[in-house]
Formats: structure tokens, C-alpha cells, sequence
């Protein structure tokens, strides 16, 4: 308070100014979760479980690749499509995923599709950067059998430089870690015991993907779950299944017919049990043929020709016995027949869970 010269007085208000400065929120950095499988590479990224099929169409420079389609780029002197769009044009070397050691050795173009093939992700990141060369951090989590091999995996992703929709992108992973295959899915069993109110210290995973047949024991004990003694069965997924399906099919008098295996792949996909029987429709020209019995005897041929699926089908029989859980995943029990046929191959125990979204969950799972 003041005193003027004509005797008033006048009150003055103070303020105090914070001259802090305000605190900046580090930005985020965007996780992908990818899964390079044998017939399909499934990945999650910004909210998002996508999946294409493991197959990349490479060019060299002097072909004219078309703008616009979600997963062609340039990488280097080199052109590529990945999955659809692979299959969709012509020329050029096709690779798969199966082969050659492609999960590894193409690791760089699986992740570079993931990111081309994603409907949203490089889009947004287009409209905020108008010109220029895009760099991107992104964290990653591989799901893979394969992290013994770690250096040869860290070169994959060490310089990961593409063009795509006429725009250059630059990925930094920030940092990365691997996942056993079927992780996801232990995690979405974990979650279900919680849920259930059940206290099983032990419990097994079941993963049939495309290539291989894998059988996890996991503990219950800790915030996580703890893998241990994995036994994969490779040659022995949905892809053997396919061959033993179409060998059946093949037999006796087909009246004139050929199969194609990605025609009875789709059929496979789409067969499915009515009235406890078989169904596997194939339309040939404007014919359509019942192969039911020949998907179920191609199912006995699986388990009966491969010693490693016998043995893991043997070994699940001891587990229920011993009351412990197996959790079904992967894309092998998103098909209707399959799965049909495993659970009473092992004789409907109600210890026998398939996971919801088995084809995602080893994917969208973790946690």
C-alpha cells in the first residue's frame, strides 16, 4: 500500500511471474511388432494387425513399377512387391518366404512392407512432412526362432532406405528386442487364467503357422510368462498340411481335374465342419467338387508321416493327463477342419483351449 501527496491511499498488486520453462514431452516413438512367418508376415503398428503374404517380386532399375499400390517400393537400385502386389504383376525374381532362408535374409523387406502395406501409418507421416526426406525412429519387436542369430539380424535393419509413393524414407530403430514365437499368445493365455480365476503355475502353448508346429511349456509364477524347452517341428505347418491335402485329392480318378496348391490353400482356408463332417468345396470352371474326405485323410497322413508331429501330439496327451493346460494359436487354428480335427485327435479334453483370434494373437498378445 501507497501513500500519494494529496494524502490517499492506493494499494498496488504484485504478481510473480514463473520464468520456468514449461517441461516438452519427449515425442513417441511408434513400436512395430512383426512376425516374418513362412506363408504370411503379420505385424502391428499404431493400432493396428495386418498381415500379408510372405512373398516379395524383385525388379532390377529398368523396370517401371506402379505408383499408388500399397507395398511396391524402391530400395536401393532395386524395386520390390510385397505380398498382393507381388502376386498381382509379372516378371521379375520371386521370393518366398519359406525358402532360402528368406525370413532372415529379406528381414529388411519384410519390415519395409509392413510399413508400405500399413493402410495409415506412412500416409500421416507424408501430409505432416511435405518435402524432403522422411526419417523415421521407430522401435521394433521381432517375433522370431531365429534370435540366436542376432548379428546377422541387427544387418538387416541397419540401413533401411526405401522410396515409396514417390517419397524417401529413412528408418532409425531406436532400439529393438525379440519375442519367441507364440510370446503373444502366452501372455493372451495368462489373461485368461486371471480372468477365469484359475492358478495353473504351468501351462503349454500350441502354435501351428505356416511352416512350422511348435509345442512351449510355459510358468505361471511370475508377471510374466517364462518359456522354456520350445519344440518346433519345421516343414510341419499349415503349408504340409496343403501338400498332404492335395496329394489326397490327386488320387483315384479325378475325372480329368488339376489342383493347383493355391487353389486348394483357399480351400483349405474355407473348408469348414457341418453335422461333424468334413466340407472342402474347390469350384472348377463352373463345377464344384466336395473334397471332405480327402482333407481328412490328408490330416491323418499329417500326423501319421511326420514322426515330429506324432510326437507332439503324444506328448500334449501326457500334459492333460498330468492336468495341465494347452492354449491353441496361430493361423492354423483360425481354420475350422483343422482345429476340429486336433481337438479330437486329442480327445476333446476341455484342457485343450483355443485362443481367440489365433491367427493375430501371437502379435497383438503382447504386453
Amino acid at each position: 500500500m501507497t501513500q500519494t501527496t494529496n494524502g490517499t491511499l492506493t494499494t498496488t498488486n504484485t504478481q510473480t511471474i514463473d520464468t520456468t520453462a514449461p517441461k516438452t514431452k519427449k515425442p513417441r516413438i511408434p513400436k512395430l511388432f512383426i512376425d516374418a512367418g513362412s506363408t504370411r508376415t503379420k505385424f502391428y503398428l499404431d493400432k493396428i494387425s495386418e498381415s500379408y503374404q510372405s512373398v516379395a517380386r524383385e525388379f532390377n532399375d529398368s523396370y517401371e513399377l506402379p505408383t499408388g499400390y500399397l507395398g511396391v517400393f524402391t530400395k536401393g537400385k532395386k524395386g520390390y512387391a510385397i505380398g498382393d502386389s507381388a502376386l498381382s504383376l509379372s516378371g521379375g525374381k520371386l521370393h518366398e518366404g519359406y525358402s532360402d532362408d528368406n525370413k532372415i535374409k529379406l528381414l529388411s523387406i519384410w519390415i519395409i512392407g509392413a510399413l508400405t502395406t500399413h493402410p495409415t501409418f506412412l500416409f500421416k507421416v507424408m501430409k505432416k512432412q511435405k518435402t524432403g526426406l522422411i526419417e523415421i525412429d521407430l522401435e521394433l519387436a521381432i517375433l522370431s526362432l531365429s534370435n540366436h542369430r542376432k548379428k546377422e539380424i541387427e544387418k538387416q535393419f541397419s540401413d533401411i532406405v526405401f522410396t515409396f509413393d514417390e517419397r524417401e524414407f529413412k528408418i532409425n530403430i531406436a532400439n529393438y528386442s525379440f519375442y519367441p514365437e507364440g510370446y503373444g499368445a502366452a501372455c493372451a493365455a495368462k489373461k485368461w487364467l486371471k480372468t477365469k480365476k484359475l492358478k495353473d503355475k504351468r501351462f503349454h502353448v500350441l502354435d501351428l503357422g505356416g511352416g512350422t508346429l511348435t509345442l512351449t511349456p510355459y510358468s505361471n509364477l511370475n508377471g510374466v510368462p517364462r518359456g522354456s524347452n520350445q519344440n518346433a517341428v519345421s516343414g510341419a505347418g499349415v503349408m504340409a498340411i496343403t501338400e498332404f491335402f492335395g496329394n489326397e485329392a490327386t488320387k483315384g480318378d479325378t475325372g480329368g481335374n488339376i489342383y493347383h496348391l493355391s487353389r486348394l490353400k483357399e480351400t483349405l482356408e474355407a473348408s469348414e465342419i457341418i453335422d461333424n463332417n468334413y466340407s472342402a468345396q474347390i469350384f472348377l470352371g463352373d463345377t464344384e467338387q466336395e473334397l471332405g474326405d480327402r482333407l481328412y485323410s490328408g490330416l491323418e497322413t499329417w500326423t501319421r508321416q511326420l514322426i515330429g508331429v506324432r510326437e507332439i501330439l503324444r506328448d500334449i496327451k501326457q500334459i492333460t493327463r498330468r492336468g495341465e493346460r494347452v492354449f491353441l494359436t496361430g493361423g492354423g487354428f483360425a481354420i475350422e477342419t483343422i482345429k476340429y480335427f486336433i481337438q479330437n485327435y486329442l480327445g476333446s479334453s476341455p484342457l485343450i483351449v483355443p485362443l481367440d483370434n489365433p491367427q493375430d494373437v501371437n502379435i497383438t498378445g503382447i504386453k
